[in-house]
C-alpha cells in the first residue's frame, strides 16, 4: 500500500547559472508530496499515522526550508536537487519512503525516488 500526504513551502532562491530568467532571486509556494509505502499494520491498521508522519517532514525540511533563502542550504537550488536534498533529510526517519514529488509551480513537478 502507499500513503501520500501533501506538504507546502514558501521559498526564494536562484539559479546562479541559469540562461533565462530564474538566474534572478524569485520565490515560489512550494508543493511537497511524501509518499511512503509498506504494510498495514494488523495493530494499528495504518502504515504510519499521519501525525507521526508530519512531525518528520515538518521538523527535517518544513521547518528548514519554509520562508527562507534556499541558496543557503543548496547552492544550485533546482528543484531536481531540492528534490535530492528532501530526501536525504527524510529517509533516515522514514525506512518506507518510496517517492517525493515537488512542484515549483502548479505545472512543473519532480518526481525523486531515491538514488
Amino acid at each position: 500500500m502507499i500513503l501520500r500526504k501533501e506538504y507546502w513551502f514558501e521559498a526564494a532562491h536562484f539559479i546562479y547559472n541559469h540562461p533565462g530568467k530564474c538566474r534572478n532571486l524569485h520565490g515560489h509556494s512550494y508543493k511537497l508530496f511524501v509518499l511512503l509505502e509498506g504494510a498495514v499494520n494488523p495493530e494499528t491498521g495504518m502504515i504510519i499515522d499521519f501525525d507521526d508522519l508530519s512531525k518528520v517532514v515538518v521538523d527535517k525540511v518544513i521547518s528548514k526550508l519554509d520562508h527562507r533563502f534556499l541558496n543557503d542550504l543548496i547552492p544550485l537550488s533546482t528543484a531536481e536537487n531540492i528534490s535530492v536534498w528532501i530526501w536525504e533529510q527524510l529517509k533516515p526517519s522514514l525506512p518506507q519512503l518510496c517517492q517525493i514529488e515537488v512542484f515549483e509551480t502548479t505545472d512543473n513537478c519532480v518526481i525523486y525516488r531515491g538514488a
